[in-house]
């Protein structure tokens, strides 16, 4: 229940309905009115259903309590974030009161899919809970949402591009995007290295968490839970950090601190390119790059797409496609080859 000040008199809005109290503004009266409210008479009397509806956004609350018992902290957080952005601006209104149109609109506000995918995690349930409830009979959710595609793209950068980037880069930072580009691992995954994961007798790494907003986790998803092989140039790329950190616990921190986030990496990085005269790209195309030049040089799908920590080879070969090479000379026949074309010229 909340109060108003209208031209002196006090009104309520009680269940989103809005009633005259046909008394003076003062905090008496609401002290009066609100205490008055509590028997069955103030209902009767107002006309008002003794039911108390709640709004979208406290269902939604209800939604992101459950998901935290389930989610990574990361995850959540992403979870709240677009909850605040895209959901309270726009819902703070009963679960009763939401329509059809409301939706339609709702999603000319996206520009992304993945955007509307995370926000309708929260907001279907929360209409599903209302149903079950008994709150409403349908949910607004009957209309067809916008195709947007994603604006990301692959975009690796080559072996000269790579030998330039490390060329201009020094100290722990050469280590770092050398050991991005060469293992094919993902930032966080390679901020949470530490040097019991390294083993430089099996020439291996051991992936198994990663950091990401502030939080140190198990990775994106089980598959990437992996061990890989330790390149050559990773080798030397963690043998120099190994100069950098000495006996310390993890393999990357500057100045004698621990990397939180990725985010830390992008100003180094962004000026890195402008230095070399590269066009701006996310220093996650370092993993685009690590996978495209593997294929491209014929490199194993299975084993590019284990060290990717890709669930399966079907992913790499859909998401890196044109990166590998045709075998055209193996070429099998097709029912192409089965034409005659001397005899269908003649037809």
């Amino acid at each position: 229940m909340t109060f108003y000040n209208r031209e002196g008199m006090l009104y309520a809005r009680i269940n989103g309905k809005r009633i005259s109290t046909k008394l003076k503004y003062s905090k008496e009266n609401i002290k009066l009115f609100t205490s008055y409210s509590k028997n069955d008479e103030f209902f009767s009397k107002f006309n008002v259903d003794n039911i108390n509806i709640p709004t979208v956004i406290e269902l939604c609350e209800e939604v992101l309590e459950e998901k935290e018992a389930q989610l990574k902290p990361t995850s959540m957080c992403m979870y709240r974030s677009m909850f605040k952005t895209y959901i309270v601006p726009y819902f703070n209104k009963r679960i009763d009161e939401i329509e059809p149109l409301d939706i339609d609109k709702w999603y000319k506000n996206f520009t992304n899919k993945s955007g509307i995918i995370t926000s309708e995690s929260v907001l279907k349930p929360a209409f599903e809970k209302a149903i079950l409830r008994k709150y409403i009979t349908t949910s607004p959710f009957v209309i067809t949402k916008p195709r947007l595609k994603s604006t990301y793209k692959i975009n690796p950068f080559t072996l000269q591009e790579i030998e330039l980037l490390l060329h201009n880069s020094n100290g722990w930072f050469k280590n770092f995007i050398g050991l991005c580009f060469f293992t094919g691992a993902r930032t966080g995954e390679i901020l949470a290295l530490k040097w019991c994961d390294i083993n430089f007798n099996n020439y291996t790494i051991d992936i198994n968490k990663t950091q990401t907003n502030g939080f140190t986790q198990s990775p994106k998803t089980e598959s990437s839970i992996r061990i890989i092989d330790m390149l050559p140039q990773s080798e030397d790329f963690l043998k120099n950090q190994r100069k950098e950190t000495g006996l310390r616990e993890y393999v990357f921190l500057p100045k004698g601190k621990k990397i939180c986030t990725s985010s830390y990496l992008t100003p180094t990085w962004n000026n890195l390119l402008i230095q070399v005269g590269l066009e701006h790209r996310g220093i996650y195309q370092t993993r685009h790059s690590f996978a495209s030049n593997m294929l491209s040089n014929k490199e194993d799908l299975n084993w590019v797409s284990q060290t990717l920590g890709h669930k399966n080879p079907g992913i790499t070969q859909q998401k890196y496609f044109k990166y590998i090479p045709v075998k055209r000379n193996e070429r099998k026949n097709t029912f192409l080859d089965t034409i005659d074309t001397k005899s269908a010229q003649s037809i």
